[in-house]
């Protein structure tokens, strides 16, 4: 009763007090959070009214109802995509609504039957839709195709963009593992693949080896792989600017013939790795080369010699070599 009391005293200070009325600073502290109180209680008090007032009403909301495949014999695979939900557009009480959408029911679909009607299924399903009233539903109709279940081994298909930082390069090629993988689906849906991909990745700023496992794009339309996912792996390393000179040597040189390049030799600018530098000094990992026969179709008394790597012992790339083009002459015997 005493607190009843002072619950009842407080309210009517509530209504009838002002805060110049509290001359002491700690009594208005209190008296405004006391007026903070009194109106959050009055608003949920209002608000709970609110909602249970309405909850009585009849709304129309859509869900998305989830839609399960069964009776599919093992050695039967769709040729059609089955969508995995419907959309389901329901009238009815706010409070079984509210049931419905926070736990929607999934629709079990008979794969022996081919043309299932969706809106005759879910309007005569029992639980939460018999007390609603079914307005729409889409797809309406589904159409299931099957034939026989084959498998098939197909490469993997990489869709991961490499962005190597400034200087950087790659020391062999990125590997992927799995390098191929299985799929098991219609026979005339597999004749049209040659490959599974990746998702789409993207990795920037490259400027050491890396280890990355990268998911497979899920499969649809029935089909099923025997993996989700591949590692990559990737050796990088810092490079840096070296030269070597390299003398000009003719190819398919006929027999008595003879052929004379000024300059005799070029500069040949390349990149290697910086831990593989000291090694490649004093080798001449280049050739330089010009076939007779593109001497004989020239009529310019240019040539532009051809470059190419003799060592694999290093991770070489060739960047420029000077000068660009040669002059020749033939050398005629006595």
């Amino acid at each position: 009763m005493n607190f009843l009391k002072f619950l009842t005293e407080r309210f009517k200070a509530f209504f009838t007090s002002t805060e110049a009325e509290a001359e002491d600073p700690d009594e208005q502290d209190l008296f405004a959070r006391e007026k903070v109180v009194a109106f959050s209680i009055a608003f949920v008090f209002a608000l709970s009214l609110w909602f249970v007032v309405n909850m009585n009403r009849d709304f129309n909301i859509s869900v998305e109802v989830p839609i399960v495949l069964t009776n599919l014999p093992d050695h039967l695979a769709l040729r059609s995509e089955v969508p995995d939900h419907a959309t389901v557009s329901v009238t009815g009480e706010g409070w079984q609504l509210i049931s419905l959408y926070s736990n929607p029911p999934r629709v079990n679909l008979n794969a022996e039957n081919q043309q299932i009607n969706l809106f005759e299924q879910i309007r005569n399903m029992s639980g939460p839709f018999s007390d609603l009233n079914v307005v729409q539903v889409e797809p309406l109709m589904l159409t299931i195709e099957t034939e026989e279940k084959a498998t098939k081994r197909v490469p993997v298909i990489s869709r991961i963009d490499l962005n190597l930082r400034s200087q950087f390069g790659l020391i062999g090629t990125p590997t992927i593992e799995p390098d191929s993988v299985t799929l098991t689906g219609a026979d005339s849906i597999l004749d049209e693949l040659n490959g599974w991909e990746t998702v789409q990745v993207s990795l920037d700023d490259v400027h050491q080896s890396l280890e990355r496992t990268v998911k497979l794009r899920s499969p649809s339309g029935g089909l099923s792989v025997d993996a989700s996912e591949i590692t990559f792996r990737v050796d990088v390393a810092e490079f840096t600017e070296a030269e070597v000179r390299v003398p000009i040597r003719t190819r398919n040189l006929p027999s008595g013939q003879a052929v004379s390049f000024n300059p005799s030799s070029i500069i040949v600018r390349f990149d290697v790795p910086i831990h593989q530098y000291s090694e490649v000094q004093g080798t001449r990992p280049f050739a330089a080369y010009v076939n007779f026969e593109d001497l004989e179709l020239d009529d310019t008394g240019y040539i532009v010699p051809n470059i190419e790597i003799v060592n694999d012992n290093y991770e070489i790339r060739l960047r420029s070599f000077q000068p660009p083009r040669v002059s020749y002459f033939n050398i005629i015997p006595d």
